[in-house]
């Protein structure tokens, strides 16, 4: 990806603008114009000539904190610098930047474009400089971890961030081991990373938690740091967490070795966690959890196998492949032991969240034991990471 010249990173930002300032700060006065809002900001420059609307937007734009929001719901993506085009791409856009355009603000190298959103959205988002530069919004100082890289973050004024993703000093800390397991059933071996609860001893047993995608629950949703902050704040019972890499997530979470995948997880990898590490044997104390494909390969180990795993956790569950064939076995009109949280969003195309909610509308109707939540998010790990408490705490409270 090319790099914009210094030259033209003047500044770039995401303002939100309290309705009222909803502040002890002033709003900032320039030439005797009273400028609280970026709406009053674009009336002054209307009637200014050049310098004085360098003033107006350089007295308006340094007078404020960054992120700002106006009514609770309207943001403005800014960017100040040359440029030919600018527009913005994230979680509201399909990550796509066309259509999102930004404008000018009359004879100033001040681009804006408004947007609104629900005052506890929160987004994943890049500036797209000249078509073809895609870049973070320096001024803003919320950053996100993403599947491609870091994200700026659009956090709207009632969006609660997560206490749980972050370390604390204070907190005892669980051990993370790893190994690898071949399979029969793909012919492929498989890193398995396993979090172990601070104190953890075979004379206990213990709850077991299974994730896809191991690595990247690790890592983008910190869920061995989420485990040890619930564990000491007695919100969940102390468990194993289990974190499987796959070798090809598309094949095996979603296509064509999903069965062979499901064999390899039930009657391999299950069995030796079992026999090596001192756990609860029975379904009701597992749990398989997944985001995306990872969740449509959860729903497909535990609705096929309710007697393996009493607990499945459906992060944003992508059913779409092989004509929504998950949906079948979900939904196949005979009821299963098995407790389901499913978590999704609104910013996540146009098939994910109707079907999210066909699927939890059956579980519901079928007198599932069902936690659920929809939110407007995207496709991301902000949305995965920030919620996997709530299904860790629904599948293993504290005792």
């Amino acid at each position: 990806m090319r790099r914009l010249p210094n030259r033209l990173i003047i500044s770039i930002t995401i303002l939100a603008f309290f309705n009222n300032c909803q502040s002890d700060q002033e709003p900032p006065v320039v030439q005797g114009e009273n400028i609280d809002s970026f709406a009053a900001l674009i009336e002054a420059v209307a009637d200014a000539d050049s310098l004085e609307q360098l003033e107006l937007i350089s007295g308006f734009v340094d007078s404020l904190d960054f992120p700002l929001i106006e009514n609770g719901s309207t943001v403005y993506f800014l960017y100040q610098g040359d440029a030919n085009s600018v527009s913005v791409a994230g979680d509201f856009t399909g990550w796509d930047p066309r259509g999102r355009g930004f404008e000018k603000l009359k004879d100033s190298d001040l681009w804006y474009r408004e947007e609104s959103f629900e005052d506890n959205a929160r987004l994943d988002y890049k500036l797209v400089i000249n078509g073809s530069s895609w870049i973070l919004d320096p001024r803003n100082p919320n950053r996100i971890g993403g599947g491609f890289g870091p994200n700026s973050e659009l956090a709207m004024p009632q969006y609660e961030q997560p206490w749980e993703v972050v370390e604390n000093a204070e907190v005892q800390k669980g051990t993370v081991e790893n190994f690898d397991i071949p399979s029969s059933f793909t012919g492929k071996s498989y890193r398995v990373y396993v979090y172990l609860p601070h104190g953890y001893s075979a004379e206990n047993q213990y709850p077991v938690a299974y994730f896809q995608d191991g690595l990247d629950y690790l890592s983008l949703a910190q869920s061995a740091t989420v485990m040890d902050n619930l564990i000491d704040a007695g919100e969940i019972q102390p468990l194993i967490g289990v974190f499987v890499v796959p070798n090809d997530r598309n094949v095996e979470y979603a296509f064509g070795d999903r069965f062979k995948y499901t064999s390899f997880f039930v009657s391999e990898l299950v069995p030796y966690l079992d026999s090596n590490y001192s756990t609860m044997p029975t379904k009701e104390k597992r749990a398989v959890i997944g985001d995306s494909y990872g969740g449509n390969i959860s729903a497909i180990i535990a609705f096929q196998n309710p007697e393996i795993f009493g607990n499945c956790g459906i992060h944003s569950g992508a059913f779409q492949p092989n004509n929504f064939s998950t949906n079948s076995i979900v939904m196949d009109g005979v009821k299963k032991e098995i407790k389901v949280a499913t978590i999704w969003g609104t910013y996540e195309g146009a098939s994910l969240p109707p079907n999210m909610r066909r699927v939890k509308d059956y579980l519901v109707e079928e007198n599932y034991e069902v936690y659920w939540k929809e939110l407007p998010e995207g496709h991301s790990w902000g949305l995965w990471r920030a919620t996997q408490d709530d299904m860790l705490k629904f599948f293993f409270p504290a005792e």
